[in-house]
């Protein structure tokens, strides 16, 4: 006697276990959630999430057409399902919360790429459940053979809702194959990038607002009455004057060290970030064992993250006519900065290069009066 077919209660029961462990595997992969120790990670952790991810495109293709085609056929759905959650799926959790082999920085990024995939994948399940329900409801008022018969396919607004659900999937399963084609040097480059540009920005901010002191110390003498006009009367609590030289000085002297900072990331980029191997050296020209190039890039980037924080700290003491506080917020902001340049002073290899001798006298430079 040939299996029954599958029913579309199992249907329903699968669908509704799937989302269930969607659930519990975004939950690992929170923010506040920590690496599982337990997990080793895979050989080559990029490649089993690229593999992954490609395995979960081509299932979620097939899934799509025979949601599309009708009869709707729960069996085949069924096994499509199944085979997602214990292949791509495990895999790509797994890999993304095993402890060691991407780093801190990139095993974060991967944790928000896959937890969007789990999130995208759950809207084609969702799909799926919504549909076998309709037919489910459909076949109990009807009979299953009467239903059958008017199984005729989606309507043109559950064909849009399958065809956008698993476009979202397509393109977070592309987000993902592309972090992991960049690797860890492509994620640090392109956040390097972005705060080095939140830098600069903020040392433009800064610098025209030192520019407007005597276009506006201008217009206020030139003032007429008891009060100037409404900026000059609630925005001269943070404004420069005249006699605010020393502040000044301060200012002019913070904006040229900041965009020698600014250089700073430019040349750690191209020297050090690009050139980052993704894995420890076996030892110096000398023989000695180096350390580990993961760490060392962790706590470089670490670095060059908090300097525009810190910015942002400067200019808030400027706007405030704090002359103390902008000093010891430029010191500290130029101190962070040399002690990147330290840090990687030498290549990953242990040998020095022309990064070497240039951030030699970048330090120098930025040490000047």
């Amino acid at each position: 006697m040939a299996p029954k077919p599958a029913s579309l209660r199992a249907l329903l029961d699968i669908t509704s276990t799937t989302l269930t462990l969607l659930t519990h595997f975004q939950s690992s992969l929170s923010p506040a959630s920590t690496t599982d120790a337990s997990i080793p990670p895979p050989p080559n952790p990029l490649q089993a999430l690229k593999a992954c991810t490609a395995l979960l495109k081509s299932h979620t293709t097939t899934l799509s057409l025979l949601l599309l085609t009708p009869p709707l056929t729960p069996s085949a759905i069924i096994t499509k399902i199944g085979d997602v959650s214990s292949g791509p799926l495990t895999g790509l959790v797994g890999a993304a919360v095993a402890e060691g082999g991407l780093g801190g920085l990139m095993q974060g990024e991967v944790k928000v790429q896959v937890r969007r995939l789990l999130g995208a994948w759950g809207e084609v399940v969702g799909c799926v459940a919504r549909l076998a329900e309709k037919r489910k409801k459909l076949e109990e008022s009807d009979g299953a053979a009467k239903a059958k018969g008017k199984d005729v396919g989606l309507t043109e607004g559950e064909r849009q809702d399958v065809l956008a659900a698993t476009g979202v999937v397509w393109e977070a399963c592309d987000a993902l194959v592309k972090l992991c084609d960049g690797g860890i040097a492509g994620l640090v480059v392109r956040k390097a990038e972005e705060w080095r540009s939140v830098l600069l920005d903020a040392v433009e901010e800064l610098k025209e607002w030192g520019e407007d002191v005597d276009e506006e110390d201008d217009e206020a003498e030139g003032s007429d009455g008891e009060f100037g006009d409404e900026d000059e009367m609630f925005g001269a609590a943070n404004k420069l004057g005249k006699g605010d030289k020393e502040l000044k000085e301060v200012l002019d002297k913070g904006v040229k060290k900041l965009k020698m900072v600014g250089v700073l990331y430019q040349a750690l980029i191209k020297r050090r970030l690009k050139t980052f191997p993704g894995s420890a050296p076996a030892g110096a020209a000398n023989g000695e064992a180096q350390k580990d190039p993961m760490a060392t890039l962790e706590e470089l980037m670490k670095l060059m993250k908090s300097i525009p924080e810190q910015v942002d700290d400067l200019a808030s003491a400027f706007y405030d006519l704090d002359e103390d506080e902008a000093k010891t917020m430029l010191d500290k902001c130029c101190g962070e900065a040399k002690s990147a340049a330290s840090l990687v002073k030498q290549s990953w290899t242990g040998t020095d290069d022309e990064f070497t001798a240039w951030s030699t006298k970048w330090e120098d430079a930025l040490n000047a009066p």
